[in-house]
């Protein structure tokens, strides 16, 4: 039990000052958090044979899992303001185009009405039906990124970072809503998959774990890089900012850190409910086809503190590897 405690001791620890810091914290950020119940419910089940006033030290331990640890939300989900206050739905999503179906993805707006759509891994996506719909609609796109909203796009701007380890841009542009301009981001930072599969033995079998944990690391520094030149740019900007995309980043890591040192705040944090899983679903759909559990929250609407978060949620996951996000934004000055 000291054991089970300790270690969920420092995983709280690692989350709360930024999982990176350790390739281990790093690697914890990947992997489900419910496996850490086990223990405790092993240690649950034997207890009563030291005797029932050791229950509730396993019992805690699960609710430490399950809450914190899992990062579970319960928001009050109140329409914060005052009832005339302008309300804009954002809808991000990594849709995977090419792989999946855009006709799911189709399904998930029309579903969901948002009045700004963020998409991500979006290359082609505008010469499908999803094209075909947004017709009507202001849009923007550059290779990946495609923004698209029922209101007025101004002031698009592409931005290029380089570095020894490679290219990151992103799609930038304001929408006027309520007669307040608002700053969009569509983002989409580097994907982990690589230095996680270096965890795997090769085709000859064997393991190599130092070279995993250096591409470990050195993965989750380029994506604090491209963090940090973010919130270099968001710091700057003079007008309330919305930031939606795959960040391939939990909460708890220091990408998702860099970003609220900016000012900016998760918008499932603050008007969600759950875990706002929106990642792990299609691993094991090809060996179990009804278990569609997603165990990551990667994809995230972020806001600034002059807007406030009424609701937040992911979608049903049809669409893509990703489910949507969707949130409902309320602004007014006060």
């Amino acid at each position: 039990m000291v054991i089970y405690g300790v270690a969920l001791a420092g995983i709280a620890s690692l989350n709360h000052l930024g999982a990176e810091h350790c390739w281990l914290g790093a690697l914890n950020l990947y992997l489900p958090q419910a496996m850490w119940a086990v223990p405790g419910l092993l240690l649950l089940a034997l207890s009563p044979m030291a005797g029932r006033n050791w229950m509730w030290l396993p019992a805690l331990s699960l609710v430490w899992v399950l809450g914190p640890i899992m990062g579970l939300r319960w928001s009050a989900q109140r329409r914060p303001g005052p009832a005339t206050a302008p309300v804009l739905r954002v809808l991000t999503c990594n849709a995977k185009f090419g792989i999946r179906d855009s006709a799911e993805l189709l399904n998930d707006i029309v579903r969901y009405q948002p009045e700004v759509v963020l998409l991500q891994d979006a290359d082609g996506l505008l010469k499908s039906s999803v094209g075909t719909f947004f017709e009507t609609w202001c849009v923007r796109s550059f290779g990946q990124f495609v923004i698209a909203s029922r209101l007025p796009l101004s002031g698009t701007e592409v931005h290029r970072f380089s570095s020894p380890s490679g290219g990151f841009a992103f799609l930038r542009c304001q929408v006027n809503r309520g007669g307040s301009a608002i700053t969009l981001y569509d983002v989409h930072f580097q994907s982990p998959r690589d230095s996680l599969n270096a965890f795997r033995t090769d085709r000859e079998g064997k393991w190599h774990p130092l070279d995993a944990i250096k591409e470990l690391e050195e993965n989750a520094a380029v994506r604090l890089r491209q963090a940090e030149a973010l919130r270099d740019l968001v710091e700057k900007e003079s007008c309330p900012v919305i930031l939606g995309g795959d960040l391939n980043s939990p909460e708890s890591s220091r990408v998702c850190a860099a970003l609220r040192a900016a000012g900016l705040r998760d918008a499932f944090s603050e008007g969600g409910r759950g875990y706002g899983y929106t990642y792990g679903h299609f691993l094991f759909q090809h060996r179990i086809p009804w278990l569609r559990l997603s165990w990551m929250r990667l994809d995230h609407i972020m806001t600034s503190p002059r807007m406030h978060v009424w609701r937040c949620w992911v979608g049903n996951g049809m669409a893509s590897d990703h489910r949507p996000v969707i949130a409902d934004i309320v602004f007014w000055n006060h």
